[in-house]
């Protein structure tokens, strides 16, 4: 079984983000833009609005993204989706323009499943450079993150599958599971 990082396909697709300041306005702290760390925001979350901006990719919105550490997706990926992460994490409603989205903050740990193997970690510097995972303890596990490198999202090969035999767009996946 391989495992992917999970990246935004922003050359293809609009980017999507939250304003801080909203975020601050309405959930009392800007900890959920700024910590990378995982934690649960369900019992005190109040929906966000969605920006979105088009850098140097066509005008259009993809119904699967990143967000920093989180998925983002319209909800036709989460119908899609739903029922595939909700044991891995939690669905946070957000809206843009009316269209439904969610947010899904990815709780499970790669660490907490014994899934690193010990001694395949190396930095360059702050930058992870090497890492590996003992892919038969992540096997029923579809998206997850690692202490080495809370910003980065992992998946498996179910995850990768499930989004391209529901035709869902927005999500580059790569071999390479390092930052550099």
């Amino acid at each position: 079984m391989k495992i992917y990082q999970i990246f935004q396909n922003d050359s293809d697709y609009m980017t999507l983000y939250f304003d801080p300041d909203e975020v601050e306005d309405k959930l009392g702290n800007d900890d959920f833009v700024f910590f990378t760390t995982p934690k649960s925001y369900a019992s005190d979350w109040v929906p966000l609005e969605l920006s979105i901006k088009a850098c140097d990719s066509p005008p259009m919105i993809p119904s699967i993204s990143t967000w920093q550490n989180y998925l983002v997706l319209h909800n036709s990926a989460y119908q899609a989706l739903e029922g595939l992460l909700a044991p891995y994490g939690e669905f946070l409603p957000c809206m843009y323009q009316e269209a439904k989205f969610y947010l899904f903050n990815p709780l499970t740990i790669a660490e907490d499943l014994s899934a690193v193997v010990p001694g395949s970690v190396t930095r360059k510097g702050n930058l992870l450079s090497g890492i590996e995972f003992e892919a038969g303890k992540l096997e029923r596990v579809p998206v997850f993150r690692t202490k080495e490198s809370y910003i980065s999202i992992y998946c498996t090969e179910v995850f990768k599958e499930l989004i391209q035999s529901e035709n869902l767009d927005g999500l580059l996946f790569s071999a390479n599971l390092t930052q550099v």
